[in-house]
């Protein structure tokens, strides 16, 4: 009993003097025991949190792409249509993993149990160390510098570079402050963001949908003339579209905090999904009810051009409605990012303080701030669009590995429950969308994928030497 009384007065006087943060407990394993968390994120926010990651920047700019690979108006619609069932089929095939296990992590997670802990690490070696953090340095880049756009002069021709960084810069220590503050405060901000994004999606429907009804349908006569036949432009095509569904597996990331996760986790990516889908081809339609092809194709912001063409008042707020997308994108991306490194460093893939408890925020605000550490590095270099394309083949390479886990999974645990399961063609099928979608840019450009796959594999010793050893 003294000793009982003695071990109480020292924690009281830790707690009084404001300790920095509280380790997680180790059970006798030396496993980190897994404490009890509060279900905060719920079914609103996990579809503001799908849609919020998803359009960013990509619907405002990515459309160029597209019509220019594609090679004609029709064939542009179906690729769009066709990006969006592929998103909508992976996310099912997360959702059967994600009701399966529910902890947050994503990838990182499912690979782990179905691959074991090297192949685990090396998921989190690339996706914590560069893959997320450029995501989060390029999307604050898009929000800084549709923010400077409409307050530049129209004479200048040079892009205010250090500007636009030091922008950037702000919004990342803005976007990691918010979300450790609480995650609470990180959903609410990403309902909020979503709904302006969905009002900038909203009003550039309705002005197409007012231009077709006057009568400006002369963009969409032999709509599949010029189609490309070249498998390769195609393939270019359904990555620039895909690039802007990019996001759609982020609610796994946070599916430890999702309120019910086996029934909100599907209901949350089909409600999303199609939503997405939709308000995308609506967009791309509306462009082409004021633009024409060409003038889509050579312009470097499809938005900015669709309000500039339509009013001076446009061409002011279109620039801000994009820059509050991508904010609202950047919070879900820095929202989501603590999950895997928390996943990570509770399996000593990561440093194990990055997993620790502010004990006043009651937060990971290590875990939250280690991504955005690095994303700030990143914008010191000027070619973190090549980082990106260079690692984009990756990306594929962990969506496949993924959904084959919920394979090897069906027959290492045949008898875990499942509250949700997918019919088994599915995954099947998006295995062998994903073997395309790494292997068609290798053949063509094998430099860049040598590259990605050279990094991914140097973890390797850095797995044995530290990670393994614990």
């Amino acid at each position: 009993m003294h000793h009982r009384a003695s071990k109480a007065k020292e924690h009281k006087k830790e707690t009084a003097k404001g300790t920095m943060y509280s380790p997680l407990t180790k059970s006798k394993s030396g496993s980190f025991k897994k404490d009890r968390e509060v279900k905060t994120v719920t079914l609103l926010q996990g579809v503001a949190l799908i849609i919020g990651v998803m359009i960013g920047s990509g619907i405002f700019v990515s459309p160029r792409y597209v019509l220019e690979k594609s090679g004609s108006i029709g064939m542009m619609i179906v690729v769009w249509i066709l990006c969006g069932m592929i998103a909508l089929l992976g996310s099912l095939c997360y959702c059967e993993l994600g009701a399966m296990i529910q902890e947050s992590g994503g990838e990182y997670i499912y690979i782990k149990e179905a691959y074991g802990h090297l192949v685990a690490f090396l998921v989190s070696w690339t996706v914590i160390l560069v893959l997320k953090p450029a995501s989060i340095a390029i999307i604050c880049m898009g929000f800084a510098y549709y923010s400077c756009l409409p307050f530049l002069p129209e004479e200048t021709s040079e892009e205010p570079t250090l500007l636009v960084k030091f922008i950037a810069m702000i919004c990342i220590i803005v976007l990691t402050v918010i979300n450790c503050i609480s995650t609470k405060l990180g959903a609410q901000t990403q309902v909020l963001f979503t709904s302006m994004k969905l009002l900038a999606v909203g009003l550039v429907v309705i002005i197409g949908a007012y231009n077709l009804a006057t009568g400006h349908t002369q963009n969409f006569q032999n709509v599949f003339k010029g189609t490309s036949r070249d498998p390769g432009q195609l393939v270019h095509a359904f990555y620039s579209g895909l690039w802007a569904f990019d996001g759609w597996n982020a609610l796994n990331y946070v599916a430890g905090d999702l309120q019910n996760p086996a029934k909100n986790l599907p209901r949350a990516m089909l409600m999303a999904l199609p939503l997405v889908t939709l308000c995308y081809v609506l967009v791309n339609i509306a462009y082409l009810s004021v633009l024409t092809p060409a003038e889509i194709i050579s312009s470097s912001a499809v938005a900015v051009s669709f309000g500039e063409k339509l009013n001076p008042v446009f061409l002011a707020v279109m620039p801000l409605l994009v820059a509050c997308s991508c904010f609202g994108a950047a919070n879900g991306s820095v929202f989501t990012n603590s999950k895997v490194v928390c996943a990570a460093a509770k399996e000593n893939h990561m440093p194990s303080f990055l997993a620790s408890i502010n004990s006043h925020l009651k937060m990971p605000i290590y875990a939250v701030s280690f991504p955005s550490c690095i994303a700030i590095l990143l914008l010191i270099p000027s070619n973190l669009e090549s980082l990106i394309s260079c690692f984009s083949f990756a990306a594929w390479l962990f969506y496949g590995g993924t959904i084959s886990s919920l394979l090897v999974l069906r027959y290492k645990l045949p008898n875990k429950h499942r509250p949700y399961k997918v019919w088994t063609i599915i995954p099947v099928l998006m295995v062998m969308v994903a073997l395309y979608l790494v292997i068609a840019p290798f053949v063509e450009k094998p430099k860049p994928s040598l590259i990605a796959l050279a990094y991914i594999l140097s973890g390797i010793p850095f797995y044995y030497i530290f990670a393994r050893k614990k």
